[in-house]
C-alpha cells in the first residue's frame, strides 16, 4: 500500500511540473476553440474592425451597439444562403447571420474583406 501512495505522490508532483511548465511557455499565445464552421466565421469577423455600408442603419445601431457584438459572439451563420469562398468562388465571402438578441430576431449580411468586417444588410424581425 505504501507503493502504491508514494507512486500516486510522484505521479501528481510530474502531472503539476508538466502543468506549470506548459502555462509558462504558453501563457503569452492568444488561443482561441474555432474547430466548428459557425465559431470560425465568427472568429474571422471578430478580429477586424467592423464597418457599415448603409449609414442610415448604422446610425439607428450605432458602431459600439450591443447587437453588433452579439452578432459577432452568439450570431448563428446560415451556411445555404451564404456566398462562400470553397463553394461559390466569391472573392468577397459574404454570410447571412441570425440572432436571437433581447427578444428580437435580427438577421444580418457580412462581408469579410481583407481589411474590415462589413455589415453590409440589417433586417430586424
Amino acid at each position: 500500500m505504501n507503493k502504491v501512495l508514494r507512486r500516486l505522490l510522484w505521479y501528481g508532483f510530474g502531472v503539476g511540473m508538466g502543468v506549470l511548465l506548459v502555462g509558462f511557455l504558453f501563457r503569452d499565445r492568444d488561443f482561441e476553440c474555432s474547430y466548428f464552421p459557425n465559431d470560425r466565421v465568427l472568429a474571422e469577423l471578430n478580429r477586424k474592425p467592423v464597418r457599415g455600408a448603409d449609414s442610415v442603419l448604422w446610425n439607428q445601431i450605432g458602431s459600439d451597439s450591443a447587437v453588433l457584438q452579439a452578432f459577432l459572439t452568439l450570431g448563428e451563420v446560415d451556411f445555404g444562403e451564404s456566398q462562400t469562398r470553397t463553394r461559390h468562388d466569391a472573392q468577397v465571402p459574404a454570410y447571412w447571420i441570425d440572432l436571437e438578441f433581447k427578444g428580437r430576431h435580427w438577421r444580418g449580411q457580412w462581408e469579410v474583406r481583407p481589411d474590415s468586417a462589413w455589415l453590409v444588410q440589417l433586417n430586424p424581425q
